[in-house]
């Protein structure tokens, strides 16, 4: 079974195949910000070094976010695509924040991982053991170093990559549910500023 692992959040586009979960193949694009241009070139760069074709796919794998928005409207674009083509596979949805956790929160009893917002803010959420207690939130990181002292606060300037996608999958796929590709849509902290105009002026 091949399943592809897409880090469409980081300013580096990447993606991994692997085969029967088994970690094969993972590449990337050194162009910033080329996630419409090159994540179609780099998925089929991976499978044309697995020898196989789109149809093979059994499974996608993508950040739910949150994160920047059109990185996460080409995720999901992509999902939505591969579904016209094939209406079999499995699409499966992890937050960055859980990812990040169950990744690089070992050993850490309490835990709060951070990832760039906007004007100086951070998305953030709470764990404990590896395991989300909060809602996922905006806030400014002084703001969380005086609010939780007892937690280890870990700011990440760039968003995890599909390796990172990849393992978090490989301790939750028994706790994961598939999504249905038509109907899912990315996860939003805050809405948008585009959309919230849009809103504002109906």
């Amino acid at each position: 079974m091949i399943s592809i692992f897409v880090g469409n959040l980081s300013s580096f586009p990447s993606l991994l195949l692997s085969f029967n979960h088994k970690k094969e193949y993972f590449i990337k694009s050194f162009i910033k910000y080329s996630h419409q241009e090159n994540i179609i070139l780099l998925l089929d760069t991976l499978l044309k070094l697995k020898k196989a074709t789109s149809e093979d796919i059994e499974e996608l794998i993508i950040y739910e976010g949150p994160g920047l928005f059109t990185s996460l409207r080409i995720g999901y674009a992509l999902a939505k695509a591969f579904y016209l083509k094939k209406t079999s596979y499995k699409l499966y949805t992890i937050k960055s924040l859980d990812a990040l956790a169950i990744t690089k929160g070992q050993g850490k009893e309490h835990y709060i991982p951070c990832l760039p917002a906007q004007k100086g803010e951070v998305f953030y959420a709470l764990y404990e053991s590896k395991k989300r207690i909060s809602e996922i939130g905006i806030e400014k990181i002084e703001n969380l170093k005086a609010n939780y002292p007892d937690y280890e606060i870990e700011y990440f300037t760039e968003f995890p990559d599909a390796d990172v996608l990849y393992e978090a999958f490989m301790q939750l796929k028994d706790q994961l549910q598939p999504v249905k590709p038509m109907e899912a849509d990315p996860f939003y902290v805050r809405l948008p500023d585009a959309y919230t105009k849009i809103r504002r002026g109906e």
